[in-house]
């Protein structure tokens, strides 16, 4: 996950030093149809997403009152789901089956990093080739989500420093602020299942269809059960994962619809880069507006 949001920076920064990155909402993906070239299709994607990206960075500070209240159940849902942890995991051990053990791998695939950057790329380049708009608006709204999602997460894992169950130091074992990235230390939040989450919520919100939500959430909730059935994930780690998630999948949908109502949308934003030279160093500085 850290090298996949590492490989997205990079490509971040490649596009924003060519020159002056102009992020006008009047000419996003998300708000025309306009077929372009396929090089022109590229860069207004990448506004876009960098667009999205500000604005998703901007939302803590417009926070309304559910945003707050909703933050404030996920927290105490976590919070409450840790006296839930060693109870689920001994009821988990217990059920070890052959037919588990050959059901559960569909889940760790769902959530697994790589096999999403493939859908995504998958129905990006699809859209992209195809011409099919809402098919790349998709791909485009999987990668800001998958991005951020990740970031978060990783975030998390890295300030937490939570024991995983596997090392039997019991779910309490938190070295908060240790910023260490050992994988027994790595715990809380699940990667996969917040990965599987966000997945589902993204592809349900745009498919819009009860059956295929079904079968995607239910994918999503076979990855968490999986990261607690192989020992390497704490009940309240999926809790706050999946939260996570869905959460992300659901502020870029809402973001990403919101592109399309001009009532709704902001000021241009731009962002400008620069060399810093001088006789001792060479360096790299950057100017935005909002």
């Amino acid at each position: 996950m850290i090298k996949n949001n590492l490989i997205l920076s990079l490509i971040f920064f490649y596009f924003a030093a060519s020159g002056q990155v102009r992020i006008n909402k009047s000419t996003d993906l998300l708000s025309s149809n306009t077929r372009t070239g396929f090089t022109e299709d590229l860069k207004m994607d990448f506004h876009s997403a960098l667009n999205k990206g500000l604005d998703f960075i901007e939302s803590p500070l417009h926070f309304t009152a559910e945003d707050f209240i909703m933050t404030g159940i996920i927290a105490s849902a976590t919070s409450l789901s840790f006296f839930a942890d060693q109870p689920v995991r001994n009821s988990v051990m217990k059920i070890h089956s052959n037919s588990l053990d050959k059901i559960i791998p569909i889940g760790e695939n769902f959530g697994n990093a790589k096999y999403a950057a493939a859908l995504t790329a998958t129905i990006y380049l699809g859209g992209l080739i195809s011409g099919e708009s809402e098919l790349r608006k998709t791909g485009l709204i999987l990668v800001e989500t998958l991005f951020f999602n990740g970031l978060i997460t990783e975030g998390l894992k890295i300030t937490f420093g939570r024991a995983r169950p596997y090392v039997n130091k019991g779910n309490m074992d938190i070295d908060l602020f240790t910023f260490e990235f050992d994988q027994e230390d790595y715990s809380l939040p699940s990667g996969h299942a917040s990965v599987a989450f966000s997945v589902a919520t993204v592809l349900s919100e745009r498919i819009g269809n009860i059956y295929a939500s079904a079968a995607l959430y239910s994918l999503a909730g076979l990855t968490a059960f999986q990261r607690i059935y192989r020992d390497q994930h704490w009940f309240s780690d999926t809790i706050l994962a999946a939260a996570i998630g869905t959460f992300v999948g659901l502020k870029m949908i809402k973001l990403n619809s919101e592109s399309q109502d001009p009532e709704l949308n902001h000021e241009a934003k731009s962002i400008s880069f620069f060399p810093l030279l001088n006789h001792n160093s060479v360096g790299a500085g950057f100017s935005a507006a909002f």
